[in-house]
C-alpha cells in the first residue's frame, strides 16, 4: 500500500502527459494564408511568366467564366512579388505541366 501511495502521482502525471500529446496530435494545423493573383492574358502564352499576373487582394473579385484558363491563382503567403511568382509557377515539381496551373486555379475563365 505504501508502494502505491509513491506510484500513483508519478502514474497521474504520465497520464495527464499522454493526454496532452495525444490531444495536440489530432490538432489541426493553422492553414498558412495565400496569395492571390489575377491572370492578365486571353491565351496560354504567359501561364509561368509572373509578369502575367497581377496581384488581387479578393480571389472572388473577378468575373471568371469558362475553363481554359485559369483566372484567379492562389499562391502561398510568401510569393509577394512577379518574379518570386514566376519562380512558384517554373516549379515543375508543382506544376509538371501548364495545364496543371490551370487545374490548380481557384477560377477559371476561356480562352479567347
Amino acid at each position: 500500500m505504501k508502494n502505491l501511495k509513491i506510484k500513483l502521482p508519478f502514474l497521474a502525471l504520465l497520464l495527464g502527459l499522454g493526454i496532452v500529446f495525444v490531444q495536440s496530435a489530432f490538432t489541426p494545423k493553422t492553414n498558412r494564408a495565400n496569395t492571390y493573383w489575377r491572370y492578365d492574358l486571353t491565351n496560354n502564352s504567359g501561364l509561368r511568366d509572373g509578369d502575367s499576373y497581377t496581384k488581387i487582394t479578393d480571389p472572388d473579385a473577378p468575373t471568371c467564366s469558362g475553363s481554359n484558363l485559369p483566372c484567379v491563382i492562389a499562391a502561398p503567403d510568401t510569393v509577394t512579388s512577379n518574379e518570386e511568382l514566376e519562380d512558384y509557377l517554373e516549379n515543375t515539381t508543382t506544376f509538371p505541366d501548364d495545364s496543371d496551373i490551370t487545374a490548380g486555379a481557384v477560377h477559371k475563365k476561356a480562352s479567347l
